[in-house]
């Protein structure tokens, strides 16, 4: 009986000893997950306007989370920052290592964002180079420093793998496209930037903070932005002492469609903070609104306004439709396009600069509806058709 029960107090406690081992670990495997896992981060970063990603600092990463804007509350990707590689991190994500030193960029939509973060030589390979407007990248991309990487759909994967980029900037769409897929081949981590999805133009301006992440640039992001958005609202309060608003027609006749931006969208929201009266300002679609010709004629015809042209003379327009003439903003040569900025191989500043710096459309919408707020300020972006 004692060897027995001396047996069983050793069986007991043996067994007590690995429970209590077990425990302990699991209860240590559990903690790390749900240290990974957590959801109440040390510092997020505050985001006003854009709605279409997140940034959240956590003890060891920064998690940047990129919105589905196409379907509602779900994720289009998820990136993990870490300073060491070797950092663990959750896997329901891509890792990358910042700040990032060297990049692929597929749309010049992103360019002025890093111009602004002084970090243009980052870029070594770029879609389209001949349609790009900044000077520096040009002269870099005529130097051999910026490779071409042909069309942002059909990107060169053999000149990627050459650069070996830490990662590779594209413009992100609804469906997942054959070229985005063959980017994923190379295993260079992609980021995917959706700053046009915005609904107003300070939210795309935001996406400054997006690109700042990868480059550990954030304060300086902030500060940059925080300009941008104080130099909107002074324009915007100006603005709206007016006592009229002169009527605006916008876009253009495509093969017996007109196309013009729709009463939600950026452009239609920059026309009413400009002291605008926008046509379709109570049209609640966000992105382009198709019309038939006859419709437009109808509609825009008695406009005081017609901003967005895509004609560079007031010849050239009436090129395109002889009806043009009789649009009255034709015959009291109140026509603009906004191609101002420009370079002889297809390069536009309107949609490079002006995606990160709405402050400056905001005040040449201004200067042309209402000239007399703004008496010594020359248009930046916008040109008048003669």
């Amino acid at each position: 009986m004692l060897i027995y029960a001396l047996m069983r107090n050793i069986f007991f406690y043996t067994l007590i000893f690995f429970v209590i081992c077990y425990t302990a670990t699991g209860c240590t495997k559990q903690q790390k997950q749900d240290s990974l896992d957590s959801t109440t981060p040390i510092r997020s970063v505050p985001i006003s306007y854009a709605t279409n990603f997140s940034i959240d600092h956590f003890e060891t990463y920064t998690r940047v989370i990129v919105y589905n804007p196409w379907q509602q509350n779900t994720i289009l990707q998820t990136y993990y920052l870490v300073e060491n590689i070797s950092t663990t991190t959750p896997d329901n994500g891509i890792k990358i290592q910042i700040p990032i030193h060297t990049l692929v960029v597929n749309s010049c939509s992103h360019i002025e964002f890093i111009c602004m973060l002084n970090e243009l030589e980052s870029i070594v390979g770029i879609s389209s180079p001949e349609l790009v407007f900044n000077p520096i990248i040009r002269q870099r991309v005529a130097n051999g420093k910026i490779e071409n990487m042909g069309d942002a759909f059909a990107m060169n994967i053999e000149k990627i793998l050459i650069k070996k980029p830490n990662a590779i900037m594209v413009t992100g769409y609804n469906q997942m496209s054959d070229s985005h897929l063959r980017l994923e081949t190379t295993h260079i981590p992609i980021i995917v930037n959706i700053e046009w999805m915005e609904a107003s133009s300070l939210g795309r301006a935001e996406w400054i903070k997006f690109i700042a992440a990868f480059y550990k640039q954030e304060e300086i992001a902030d500060s940059l932005f925080q300009q941008v958005e104080k130099n909107y609202k002074e324009l915007l309060a100006l603005a709206q002492t007016v006592p009229s608003k002169p009527s605006i027609a916008s876009g253009n006749s495509f093969k017996g469609t007109w196309y013009l931006p729709g009463g939600n969208s950026f452009m239609g929201k920059l026309y009413y903070d400009a002291g605008g009266d926008y046509v379709f300002a109570k049209d609640s679609s966000s992105g382009s609104l198709p019309l038939s010709f006859e419709v437009a004629m109808k509609d825009l015809r008695h406009c005081d306004i017609w901003l967005g042209s895509n004609a560079n003379s007031l010849h050239e327009l009436v090129q395109m439709d002889s009806r043009l003439m009789l649009f009255d903003a034709y015959k009291n040569k109140q026509v603009y396009n906004y191609s101002k900025r420009t370079t002889p191989s297809g390069g536009n500043d309107y949609w490079e600069s002006a995606i990160a710096r709405p402050d400056i459309l905001l005040k040449d919408l201004i200067k042309v509806l209402h000239p007399n707020l703004l008496p010594d300020y020359e248009l930046f972006y916008i040109n008048r058709l003669e």
